[in-house]
């Protein structure tokens, strides 16, 4: 009988530990608010590979800090990202800076943004003949897009100051990536590409980039802003914030996700921060034109 007794103790045992295995703990995803998993969107400014070597760490840092999974999505082009965002796809995204000024009817805010500012650029091959922007005239220019700042709008209030009409003088060619323009100049399929200049000092791009000459540059551009949606949770909201600003180049996994941003750091903002630039683009055909998200 004391055999069984211990037998039926020792079970019960056994079924108690394995209870106390599967009841559910608290988990921080739900104290932080009620989404399964957050979207994160970037603006396709680089090829879908790169945008993943770049963005990873930064996800897999930021599911740390929600338990939560962080989802990088992203598009084909500027267009399906604005349409995409425009209809809600996204909690956080990170936006070429035009694209969201379209986004702001749409329902999100800016709440950080990377530092130092960068700039937009032509470039040419080291051996091309061009060393003035004048000399576009009648040439092949790669560009990454009409929403681009850094990549197409600056150029052209400065070709219009040379004399020139940048829409039937020049020859652009949109290809949507920074990757593409840097390879069709080097390959001389384009006589100038534009593109963010900070580009240049991707490692991917390191055999190459002395290959190369800038000609003509832009105004200081702030970074991308990360933004999220106006209907996400302000527990959420806080702990993404407080996570991006607490970035340290100090740190080995901080310095990795800013050196692959191409950041010193980051800095909590607001949509303010940006007023001022919008100043000097919201004439811009692209801005002008119809197609704002709503």
């Amino acid at each position: 009988m004391s055999v069984l007794l211990y037998r039926l103790a020792a079970v019960s045992g056994l079924l108690l530990a394995l209870s106390v295995m599967i009841i559910p703990t608290p988990c921080h995803a739900h104290e932080v608010g009620s989404l399964d998993y957050i979207r994160f969107g970037v603006f396709p400014y680089k090829s879908p590979k790169t945008i993943v070597e770049i963005y990873g760490p930064l996800a897999a840092y930021l599911e740390k800090k929600l338990n939560r999974e962080v989802r990088i999505s992203s598009s084909t082009d500027a267009k399906s990202f604005l349409d995409k965002a425009g209809r809600g796809e996204y909690d956080l995204l990170l936006s070429a800076l035009p694209v969201y000024y379209k986004l702001r009817p749409a329902g999100y805010r800016v709440i950080a943004r990377g530092t130092p500012t960068f700039y937009g650029g032509v470039i040419v091959r080291k051996d091309s003949e061009i060393s003035t922007i004048e000399q576009l005239k009648g040439k092949k220019v790669a560009a990454v897009g009409k929403h681009s700042y850094a990549g197409y709008i600056f150029l052209l209030p400065q070709l219009e100051e040379k004399g020139l009409d940048p829409h039937q003088e020049v020859a652009f060619t949109f290809l949507g990536k920074v990757d593409t323009i840097i390879y069709g100049v080097i390959n001389k399929t384009f006589d100038a590409g534009l593109l963010r200049l900070d580009a240049l000092d991707i490692p991917a791009f390191s055999g190459i980039r002395e290959q190369l000459r800038v000609i003509g540059r832009s105004p200081e551009i702030p970074q991308f802003p990360f933004a999220v949606k106006n209907s996400m949770d302000a527990a959420t909201l806080a702990v993404i914030q407080e996570a991006l600003v607490s970035l340290s180049p100090d740190k080995p996994e901080g310095r990795q996700i800013l050196k692959g941003m191409q950041v010193d750091t980051i800095i909590a903002a607001t949509d303010t921060d940006y007023d001022l630039f919008y100043e000097q683009i919201k004439d811009s055909d692209y801005l002008r034109q119809a197609g704002n998200a709503q």
